[in-house]
């Protein structure tokens, strides 16, 4: 194809990492990456000066038209947010997975000393069960959806496993009857994931994701993910783990979150090691604590801190033969605030179009959508559903950050709080791009 160079200009989102020096001329090179399609470039640095300075020309053809394919370089007059916002907008249209979120029960074994939920004994009534599953069933029914995807959450979602069987086995009925494709995933604190609700929660009721919060070593761990009574919760963790570990005939993938503030910070590089014996069936990352209609932030790690922070440990985790995601990838659609259908149902039978909300009183009036046996208040759902076009508008910095194609603008929730979420690559994408560029390197040398 024959491009124009007049009418192209460099995009505003390009991240340019440090030099490398690659090759036999062994002549500085310049990574970068563009975030519209999540794609790494090296090119040399005197390219990389000249399009900086809008010149072009001084490319070849070859490296210019490759470039123009991979959106590093774009139409001159193009509105770039405009373009990606409308992207944003196009994925959610033609989305033909539904995702339903529910908490089975509003209790939990765990008192996490960052946790703005408030738990008490309360499961999910039969009625608003009922109310839920017509509900699936009738957006399912016109064809639009192809897929159902269930998460199950909580306070603890393993507290309220009658629940869980119940609407699993209807979920599931729903999706044959509309010849949906069926999926779920749960989010738990491994309390209660003993090898014989592990097995059950895979083959009966589908889950094909398990996520686990460790904080630590038991030192770290259970000062701040105690029980109830102030008992200590890491043991129990950890040999339901290590039991799911070991189970090669249960086709799940098993996440361990870790969630970081300056309390335990220091101690997640042992959190690796020992996660890193339990072998390849585990996956491991970290979270920066937030707010969660509480002060839990102000024990949180700037994000340079924590950016940086990052780097050794993904380089750790790299040393001892784990795969952690080094870049992020276009993700078009940021969450399920922005999806019309999707919704979480609480135990109350309140519903909401985030997972961050319920169970916290402070976000009870602003977020709820559909109060339990009520209609859904499409003025609420704006809040945070109208995101893409705040960002378009410019309300938030977003507009004009060069990761918003690989983050969405990451949290429409705590943006709407006055929070800034970005998520850590913004502050360590160099970093990952040339802990990225050595592994290449590594696995070409090896080949």
């Amino acid at each position: 194809m024959a491009t124009h160079v007049h009418a192209l200009k460099l995009s505003r989102f390009v991240v340019p990492a440090g030099l490398v020096l690659q090759g036999p001329d062994r002549l500085p090179k310049r990574l970068l990456f563009g975030t519209r399609q999540a794609r790494v470039f090296m090119i040399a640095e005197d390219a990389w000066v000249a399009l900086k300075a809008g010149q072009i020309g001084a490319l070849s053809q070859t490296a210019t038209e490759e470039l123009a394919r991979a959106e590093v370089l774009v139409p001159a007059h193009e509105d770039e947010v405009k373009t990606v916002v409308d992207r944003n907008r196009a994925a959610i249209s033609s989305n033909d997975e539904l995702y339903q979120v529910i908490q089975p029960t509003a209790s939990c074994q765990l008192a996490c000393s960052y946790c703005g939920q408030e738990h008490h004994a309360q499961s999910l009534s039969t009625a608003d069960q009922s109310s839920f599953i017509a509900r699936v069933r009738e957006k399912i029914a016109g064809g639009e959806y192809r897929r159902l995807r269930v998460g199950w959450f909580g306070g603890e979602p393993l507290s309220g496993l009658q629940v869980l069987r119940s609407m699993s086995v209807r979920l599931q009925e729903c999706a044959r009857e509309s010849g949906c494709s069926y999926s779920s995933k749960i989010v738990t604190n491994g309390v209660a994931l003993t090898e014989s609700v592990a097995k059950e929660l895979v083959d009966e009721h589908r889950v094909q994701e398990i996520e686990v919060t460790l904080d630590g070593l038991a030192a770290d761990h259970d000062c701040r993910r105690p029980t109830k009574s102030g008992g200590p919760s890491f043991d129990r963790i950890m040999a339901n783990l290590e039991a799911l570990a070991s189970r090669s005939d249960l086709d799940v993938h098993v996440t361990v979150r870790c969630n970081v503030d300056k309390s335990n910070a220091d101690g997640v590089s042992l959190l690796i090691e020992k996660i890193a014996t339990l072998g390849s069936r585990l996956s491991f990352y970290v979270a920066p604590v937030h707010s969660w209609g509480n002060d839990a932030h102000l024990n949180a790690l700037s994000p340079e801190d924590f950016g940086a922070r990052e780097i050794e440990w993904l380089t750790q985790m790299i040393s001892l033969g784990m795969n952690p995601r080094l870049l992020p990838t276009v993700r078009p659609i940021v969450c399920m605030a922005v999806q019309p259908d999707a919704e979480l149902i609480d135990a109350y039978g309140n519903v909401f179009n985030c997972t961050e909300v319920s169970y916290v009183p402070k976000y009870q009036e602003t977020f709820t959508i559909r109060a339990a046996g009520g209609e859904k208040d499409d003025s609420r759902w704006r809040i945070l559903g109208s995101f893409n076009d705040k960002i378009l508008a410019g309300k938030y910095p977003c507009s004009e950050c060069a990761m918003l194609p690989v983050c969405g603008g990451r949290c429409p929730k705590q943006w709407a709080e006055g929070v800034a979420p970005c998520p850590s690559a913004k502050f360590n994408i160099g970093d990952r791009l040339r802990l990225f560029h050595a592994m290449q390197v590594r696995s070409a040398e090896s080949a």
